[in-house]
């Protein structure tokens, strides 16, 4: 059990890691077109494909990190009323388990998406879609994994009345 929770948050930190990366990558090429938009009149035009192109990889990863700390908006009025703490972990554990059908259903289309877009390129970034569209399953699998750690995790401490 610690080889696999080692894992786990080996698996955090590298998703953390990956998350500044993108996200300092977005400041970065937004200041270069930023700056030579104004200063030299002539901005790059890579610069704003590459930016969306790290924010899209950034809203995949970064929901996964989410999922870790259960911060993805959720209607939670009910559990806030319950008074028992094993119904409040049960009705946890039953929208969360929703939540993993949903993306389970969701994976095959997505990888679908990733083999029909090979042949487009980016107008800029003569990249295939194919790569820009595999954000999606890769987040899709990384967020399982988050609530495969989160969920036995979070039931439990429902359950204790610590939440």
């Amino acid at each position: 059990m610690k080889t696999l929770l080692k894992i786990d948050k080996q698996i955090e930190n590298i998703q953390t890691a990956i998350c500044i990366l993108l996200f300092g990558g977005i400041l970065v090429l937004g200041s270069m077109q930023v700056f030579g938009r104004f200063i030299f009149n002539a901005a790059p035009p890579w610069t704003e494909e590459a930016m969306r192109f790290c924010g899209i990889y950034l809203t995949f990863f970064g929901s996964a990190l989410t999922v870790r700390c259960d911060g993805h908006v959720s209607v939670d009025i009910i559990i806030s009323f319950m008074k028992d703490n094993k119904k409040k972990a049960i009705l946890f554990l039953i929208s969360r388990m929703m939540c993993v059908v949903f993306l389970l259903m969701y994976l095959p289309c997505s990888i679908a998406l990733v083999q029909r877009s090979g042949n487009f390129l980016g107008a800029a970034i003569r990249i295939p879609y194919s790569f820009i569209y595999a954000a999606v399953p890769a987040g899709i699998i990384m967020m399982l994994c988050s609530y495969a750690s989160t969920i036995p995790k979070m039931t439990k401490q429902y359950a204790k009345g610590e939440i």
